[in-house]
């Protein structure tokens, strides 16, 4: 999550899907603040997940820059992979509970609204991250870091919505990136304030969503996942090798293939539990 949070496009929460923890990640936030029984288990649970989060922003925010400068396409089309291999997971966990129709316009519409979203601010964002980051906190600049701490912290649980690309569309990139690079405790200390505002904020939201309206609410992100792709597309010059290619496909396919196994491998084992159930009765 910690890697996805620092590469524009790619969204942490599209991470926790893949991995099958992003349901129980909401449940234990929202355990937590609530103070319902079990909140110290939810709240290791949650330490141990934000801690691996925090140790991979800090220590890999410069390596994974560099990959991303080295190596664009390459990385891009390994996420894209990851993307579209986990697509049969989500839509299986739209007809999880109950078994719904996915092609009826409530399902629809969510999808495209949300996939049109992202296309569209990927559109208005572009890839400009030059603008320059504030590295000296002051009383007029709190506020804006503060909310980029928030909308990192947010994004982070949201399934295909890049919390570095929302920064970019407000040009507070550079300023998250070199903070955590530089060790900037001022800065770091309002960002921390204000991610922990927006994890609150977003695991409410979204576990009282998942209540209350899980189909319509997976649809949603299924269509935010489907917009992130058009967020990382590779941007091919035309003077690529033969090698090039064939790296590319290979690079997609790896992504693909690490995606889609998890997903074939999740469904064999829960066909082998109900087996063992069946036998068991």
């Amino acid at each position: 999550m910690g890697i996805a949070a620092i590469i524009p496009g790619v969204s942490s929460g599209t991470v926790a899907v893949l991995l099958k923890f992003y349901d129980k990640l909401i449940e234990a936030v929202d355990t937590i603040v609530s103070l319902k029984k079990g909140f110290i288990a939810a709240g290791l649970f949650v330490v141990l997940i934000y801690g691996g989060n925090f140790i991979a922003l800090f220590t890999l925010a410069g390596p994974m820059n560099d990959l991303l400068e080295n190596f664009p396409n390459e990385m891009k089309l390994f996420f894209i992979g990851l993307i579209i291999g986990s697509m049969p997971l989500i839509i299986n966990k739209i007809q999880e509970q109950g078994k719904t129709n996915i092609f009826q316009w409530k399902l629809i519409l969510p999808f495209v609204l949300s996939a049109g979203f992202l296309i569209l601010l990927n559109v208005f964002t572009g890839e400009d991250t030059s603008a320059e980051p504030i590295r000296i906190l002051t009383l007029g600049n709190s506020f804006l870091i503060f909310l980029t701490g928030l909308i990192a912290s947010a994004t982070a649980i949201i399934p295909g919505v890049s919390g570095s690309m929302v920064q970019l569309a407000i040009g507070m990139y550079p300023t998250f990136t070199y903070a955590l690079e530089e060790f900037n405790i001022p800065i770091l200390i309002v960002l921390f304030f204000g991610m922990a505002l927006g994890l609150v904020f977003a695991a409410k939201l979204i576990s009282f969503l998942l209540k209350h309206a899980y189909h319509v609410t997976y649809a949603t992100i299924v269509g935010l996942l489907v917009g992130s792709v058009f967020q990382i597309l590779p941007n091919f010059s035309g003077d690529e090798s033969l090698v090039n290619y064939v790296v590319f496909v290979i690079v997609l396919g790896l992504g693909f293939s690490l995606a889609y196994a998890s997903n074939a491998f999740d469904t064999k084992k829960k066909e082998i539990k109900n087996d063992i159930k069946k036998e068991d009765i």
